[in-house]
């Protein structure tokens, strides 16, 4: 050791913090180089958005997987570690109406000071990668996607219901509704058919649909998750001619109870309602009037609240019939809000004896309900109440259905499909509960779609040679009745690619979910210029070895980025089908309150200031011990003082390190000059941190190496070897401390060489066998005592049943009894069986 050490007494993590974080940066310490000759590790955090500051919540996401893909990179990977930021969005054009200050000012602003943050946390982030959304260098790749998708015919032009503000004529985002109605004006936001630009995510929805063994490990509340949004339904599309009319009406069901249906509902947007109100199918006047009312009202209601209030049923009759296939029947047709559009396909047949809610619609509206399915005591009888209902899967045989009757539900279910297939009443068909993912947006702050509006051509792309369309600065951000960037008039005038006829550029932007889609391609090389990333580093470097992420992109974020890397597979680009070989979720940490973090109840924690009182490192530390990283839980600043103490403490070892420049190296196999115990205690947290960080049990692996520091404390002296192990493996969790300590006692004179540049200890297997094992002596199958015995005695069969028979607490089971047999476990167990 050097002496030096002898003259520091003191820990002061403001002095010896910024210090490192400077040379670390001039070092280029963690700067990625590729080795082809290490193995290559790509771990990766979800980018963040530049909101301005970093919270606790950053922290621990951050620190946690910081500490991981440092263990990782001692272990001998190379480890690519890199950040950016997902810099387009709703909160940045807010500020801009807000604060009067534009988007990509306060955008870029807030990057500047997030980075100076990520520095002061001391993680192993190589910036040189960086990779920032908002930026024509990255966008420009994102129109290239869409291009590709719509030459693929995966993006196309739709129609969707959206909020709808009828003043500001514009399309709202469902945080821009307050209490109804429109945040700019005020104006009640009614639900209305708007066209806007779609990718067909349906088209890769069965192979998004998790199998039963996943090639990858992802957390099975993830693909359960993934797979219900999914939601393949195989059932049959049945076609209902309209009496009176050349009119059909499609009906999707994966029940086809046909001789039960007595009624047919229609969405209040479904084209043959649509036809009733534009005259093009007749109606009396009063049925008009109230189907026009009853269709306005439905407009006023978000769809999420259509199904809230769907136990309050409302309906209107249409006037017209539809026949039954089965039956015969001329069965009404109702328009009712409690079916939508974009679910199957608008229509939906009526069964009330079978099913909850249609059973009320037709009790409310004097509908007739029929029983095809006994009950569960073979009931045939008329139904009177929802309790007399069998639903789900525990229905009976069929009854008044003729050629089913007497047929097992299922079986019935099946032979009803094919009976109508061969009739030519349906065809069998897919549904998923998925639907093809809305990307336009009428804001500013967004990639500018890349299509053109010809009045000869259409809709034309944008040639790729032309790429990136860039975002115009000068834009009205609040405008009236159309899309921002339709204020832009130079830039919305263009030539058309085709004809070379004046048109104009498509005033919409992509939704940001499209931009962090694939962002973790671009990060191998942020500057490629031949497309949107380098194919032969893609094929060393991903997929991505593990990624870390929240909880709320379950079924958003991470399935978009299933779909893109399945698209970019399809294109040839990958040789993979998913993007990350393994998903670990973060937990939460809530205010001191135990709500979560929010300006207005006002307990959010600054971790700066934390930084501030005790360090980054003790604020690492805290983090990764506080709790288990996929739980969630309240900060308790108490428990920063222990971890302050604990660093305290093992700066203040040096004192008692023994200064013997004869010690074996840190990677000997073998340290003569240790005890055995100490050989043990050491090995077993240099095996046990490891394993645990690599497994993401972050608490654990702290807890272990305290457990560590407390027994080097309790020794009269601690050798090198084991301070230097000490150090080496604290180094992820608190890298700035254990860079100090390494530098005063062990650095070179010959030029610096970080801590962080070792590998981790290596540890002896042979080490961790205990000198004594403890065997269990029961009596009758209940433990009674222990007893320790030498690892060399363990085969003394004999000589270790007589020592258990004179314990004392085992005698006295004897007295009066019989020994009936004497079971020997090796190593484990010795049983007494008496009578």
């Amino acid at each position: 050791m050097k002496n030096t050490a002898k003259k520091i007494n003191r820990y002061l993590p403001e002095v010896i913090e910024k210090k490192w974080q400077q040379k670390w940066d001039k070092e280029q310490t963690y700067k990625f180089e590729f080795d082809s000759k290490k193995e290559q590790y790509y771990p990766l955090v979800e980018l963040p958005y530049p909101s301005g500051d970093l919270h606790l919540g950053h922290w621990f996401t951050f620190a946690m997987a910081d500490i991981h893909a440092r263990v990782m990179r001692m272990l001998g990977r190379n480890v690519f570690f890199t950040n950016g930021f997902d810099a387009f969005g709703l909160p940045a054009e807010n500020a801009a109406i807000k604060r009067g200050i534009h988007p990509r000012d306060w955008t870029l602003s807030n990057i500047a000071t997030m980075k100076k943050q990520f520095a002061t946390m001391g993680s192993m982030i190589d910036w040189s990668h960086e990779t920032v959304t908002c930026l024509p260098e990255y966008y420009r790749w994102n129109q290239w996607i869409f291009l590709k998708m719509y030459e693929k015919g995966l993006a196309y032009r739709g129609r969707l219901l959206s909020n709808w503000c009828p003043k500001d004529m514009t399309v709202l985002a469902n945080e821009h509704v307050e209490n109804g109605k429109c945040w700019r004006c005020g104006t009640e936001v009614i639900q209305k058919e708007v066209e806007q630009w779609f990718l067909k995510i349906t088209a890769y929805a069965d192979r998004l649909y998790w199998k039963d063994k996943p090639e990858v490990d992802w957390p099975n509340s993830v693909r359960i998750a993934q797979n219900q949004w999914i939601g393949p339904k195989r059932g049959i599309e049945i076609y209902f001619d309209v009496v009176d009319s050349q009119e059909r009406i499609a009906v999707f069901t994966t029940t086809p109870i046909n001789f039960g249906a007595t009624f047919l509902v229609v969405a209040p947007e479904h084209p043959f309602v649509k036809k009733i109100l534009d005259r093009k199918l007749q109606v009396p006047k009063g049925t008009y009037q109230a189907i026009r009312d009853y269709v306005h009202q439905a407009e006023k209601n978000t769809q999420r609240e259509r199904l809230e209030n769907v136990k309050n049923k409302t309906g209107v009759f249409t006037g017209y019939y539809v026949k039954n296939h089965l039956t015969g029947e001329n069965i009404p047709v109702w328009v009712t809000d409690y079916v939508l559009m974009n679910y199957g396909t608008g229509a939906v047949q009526g069964c009330p004896g079978h099913d909850e809610r249609d059973f009320a619609f037709a009790k409310k509206f004097g509908l007739s309900i029929k029983r095809v399915v006994t009950g569960p005591h073979g009931e045939t009888g008329s139904l009177v109440n929802p309790e007399q209902l069998i639903v789900g899967e525990s229905r009976g045989k069929m009854v008044n259905s003729e050629f089913l009757d007497g047929i097992e539900f299922v079986e019935a279910m099946e032979k009803t499909m094919n009976y109508f297939v061969e009739k030519g009443w349906g065809r069998r068909v897919t549904t998923y509960h998925i639907r093809d993912w809305s990307i336009s947006r009428q804001r500013y702050w967004g990639t500018p779609v890349p299509m053109i509006h010809c009045k000869q051509c259409g809709i034309v792309p944008v040639p790729e040679k032309d790429l990136p369309i860039e975002l115009p600065y000068d834009v009205d951000f609040s405008p009236k009745g159309k899309a921002p960037l339709a204020t832009a008039t130079e830039w919305m005038i263009t030539t058309c690619p085709r004809c070379e006829g004046e048109a104009k550029r498509d005033p919409e932007t992509l939704d940001t979910f499209f931009d962090s889609s694939w962002y973790f391609y671009r990060y191998l090389d942020p500057l490629f210029a031949d497309g949107p990333f380098p194919k032969e580093i893609v094929t060393k470097l991903m997929p991505l070895d593990i990624y870390f992420g929240g909880a709320e992109h379950t079924v958003g974020h991470t399935l978009y980025a299933r779909f893109f890397t399945m698209f970019f597979h399809d294109l040839g680009l990958v040789n993979f089908k998913e993007f990350a070989l393994r998903r670990v979720q973060h937990g939460v940490i809530l205010g001191p309150d135990g709500n979560r973090m929010s300006k207005s109840r006002g307990n959010v924690v600054n971790p700066d200031d934390m930084v501030r009182e005790f360090g980054a490192d003790s604020v690492r530390l805290y983090l990764a011990f506080m709790m288990p990283y996929d739980a969630t839980a309240p900060w308790n600043p108490r428990g920063m003082w222990g971890v302050f103490r604990l660093l305290k403490r093992v700066w203040e070892m040096q004192e008692k390190v023994k200064d013997d420049e004869n010690n074996p190296s840190i990677h000997s196999q073998t340290q003569n000059d240790l005890k055995r115990t100490e050989l043990r205690e050491m090995h077993k947290t240099i095996k046990k941190v490891a394993d645990d960080v690599i497994s993401t049990k972050f608490n654990t692996a702290v807890s272990t190496i305290m457990k560590w520091v407390n027994y080097l404390e309790s020794k009269e002296g601690v050798s090198n070897e084991e301070y230097k192990t000490l150090l080496l493996i604290l180094s992820p969790f608190a890298p700035h401390i254990t860079e100090e300590l390494w530098q005063l006692n062990y650095g070179s004179d010959k030029g610096f060489i970080s801590i962080h540049e070792y590998l981790w200890p290596r540890y002896d297997a042979s080490a961790l066998k205990e000198e004594q094992v403890t065997i269990v002596i029961q009596i009758n199958g209940k433990t009674r005592d222990t007893l320790l015995v030498p690892m060399a005695q363990i085969d003394d069969k004999a000589r270790i049943i007589s020592q258990a028979k004179l314990h004392e607490n085992v005698v006295k089971y004897f007295t009066g009894k019989q020994i009936k047999k004497e079971i020997y476990v090796r190593g484990k167990i010795i049983n007494f069986v008496i009578q």
